[in-house]
């Protein structure tokens, strides 16, 4: 017999309840993105995990780690294709450095008290249709607290990444340091070896 849990969407009074924030100062988190391109762009994409359609402007998503920007990158054609990347790709990709000495408001999801007051679970910003965490996202990035954006697990690697969202004054507090392309890192040598990853 199987037993499902209740999908929880956000409280119908959700923009009337105080939105937990907390204060991040001195952001130095990673991006990997389309070398022809700049770092700093804030997008719409259906296909990411908090940007919903409807939502009022664009996300920069960004990880606090190298190994957590390549599998929210490349995580879904790894297991898609049974370890294998395109190789094109895989070479077009630059991983960049986005540093910012101000202080920015981040509603943390990776916090249980934060998610306790959000009566929000983890299975629902994880959950594989998408509808669910996007719809967290909306509810955060348009509560009128104006939180900068939010901070979640990867779920890929459990580890911490952060979605800014497009706001007025955000992208001209951000700094982008342009680091190498894909195949001139060695960790990334590293990263396909030890995940037994072929580039085709």
């Amino acid at each position: 017999m199987s037993v499902s849990r209740p999908i929880r969407l956000p409280a119908a009074d959700f923009y009337l309840r105080p939105l937990p924030l907390n204060e991040f100062r001195g952001l130095d988190l990673l991006r990997i993105h389309g070398a022809k391109y700049p770092a700093l762009q804030f997008r719409l994409n259906e296909s990411h995990r908090f940007s919903h359609p409807e939502a009022p402007g664009g996300l920069l998503y960004l990880g606090e780690d190298r190994e957590t920007c390549l599998w929210e990158c490349f995580g879904e054609e790894i297991l898609n294709t049974g370890s294998m990347i395109n190789r094109a790709i895989w070479g077009s990709r630059q991983l960049s450095k986005i540093t910012s000495p101000a202080v920015f408001k981040i509603c943390d999801l990776t916090e249980l008290t934060t998610r306790r007051l959000l009566a929000l679970d983890l299975s629902a910003l994880k959950h594989t249709e998408l509808d669910v965490p996007q719809a967290w996202g909306l509810a955060i990035q348009g509560h009128p607290e104006k939180a900068d954006g939010l901070r979640y697990l990867s779920r890929f690697t459990g580890r911490p990444c952060l979605a800014l969202f497009e706001r007025a004054g955000t992208a001209a507090k951000l700094k982008e340091i342009p680091l190498a392309l894909l195949p001139d890192l060695d960790e990334t040598e590293h990263f396909l070896v030890a995940n037994a990853i072929a580039l085709i």
